[in-house]
């Protein structure tokens, strides 16, 4: 991927600016981070910063459409199927690499809150300065599960200039009667920062490598692992195979997947075929144990 290519692992500072798309006036924060952060932790950066509660999935995707993830969140996996980079192995500066470069993150694919992330200043690292704090920020975070952008905006206008005194009522119940769009307290983030990434050393390349090694050295199936997917796929076909309601066109699917069931683990290609024919499966059966015996079979090829 070009974006993460001809990467030189300098410890700098990056002054980033995170700004939450459709919402006026701006909410925005400006951040000094070390430029060798992982994406990860970046991600905690935002969550924090912004004010939001990290109990929705999330994603970042850069300038060239690659998404990174985390690639153990299993119900990621399962409902945003698809290429992915793990953001635990990429620093930030391999993705932003010049002054102005920017990337998205998004959160809560609900709400759909989405985030543009700016590299504004990048600054010589002092020795002894903290790896992230917050120098600035604008506006309260939204509320978690309030909509979304469009919902947001209109709950500021009913704050504003309420049509419905009832619905008036509704919403300061909700959102508690604290409740400030304009309030950012910037020493709270700082305080919070502070806490979660005292004495955490963002060490580069070198951890970056590390953990590739451990990854690629790692065994990728164990003969008991294999043992266990190939026992577990053999049985989910024959259960499929053998019921009686199920339409011929797919059996003649289920068929052509027996062989592919045997190698699962070794051959990519094959893996990928079977993938496809089960999503095949999930778009053509009407009938909900077909369904589910063939999501099954999905999960146990993306384990």
């Amino acid at each position: 991927m070009s974006s993460q290519s001809n990467v030189v692992h300098l410890r700098q500072n990056y002054q980033i600016k995170v700004v939450l798309n459709n919402i006026k006036p701006p909410i925005w924060r400006r951040l000094v981070v070390d430029s060798r952060m992982t994406m990860d932790a970046l991600h905690d950066v935002i969550q924090i910063s912004m004010g939001w509660d990290g109990s929705h999935l999330h994603q970042f995707i850069d300038r060239d459409g690659v998404v990174y993830n985390l690639q153990d969140d299993e119900e990621f996996m399962m409902d945003f199927a698809g290429e992915a980079v793990d953001e635990s192995l990429v620093l930030i500066n391999e993705i932003l690499k010049q002054e102005k470069d920017w990337l998205k993150y998004e959160y809560d694919f609900g709400d759909g809150w989405e985030h543009k992330i700016i590299l504004e200043k990048i600054l010589p690292h002092k020795k002894g300065q903290f790896s992230v704090v917050c120098t600035k920020g604008k506006r309260s975070c939204p509320p978690e599960d309030c909509g979304g952008p469009w919902r947001y905006q209109y709950i500021l206008e009913q704050l504003a200039a309420p049509d419905d005194d009832e619905e008036y009522e509704e919403l300061i119940e909700w959102l508690g009667e604290g409740f400030d769009a304009e309030h950012f307290d910037i020493d709270k983030v700082n305080l919070v920062l502070e806490e979660i990434f005292e004495g955490v050393v963002f060490n580069g390349k070198t951890g970056r490598d590390n953990e590739l090694k451990r990854i690629k050295d790692e065994q990728l199936f164990s003969e008991e692992d294999f043992f266990e997917d190939e026992q577990a796929l053999s049985l989910a076909t024959r259960e499929l195979l053998s019921d009686p309601e199920l339409p011929p066109e797919i059996k003649d699917l289920i068929g052509g997947m027996q062989e592919a069931a045997g190698i699962v683990g070794y051959m990519d290609e094959m893996i990928e075929q079977s993938i496809e024919a089960f999503e095949k499966i999930i778009s053509i059966s009407k009938d909900k144990k077909v369904t589910a015996i063939a999501k099954q079979m999905l999960k146990t090829l993306d384990d």
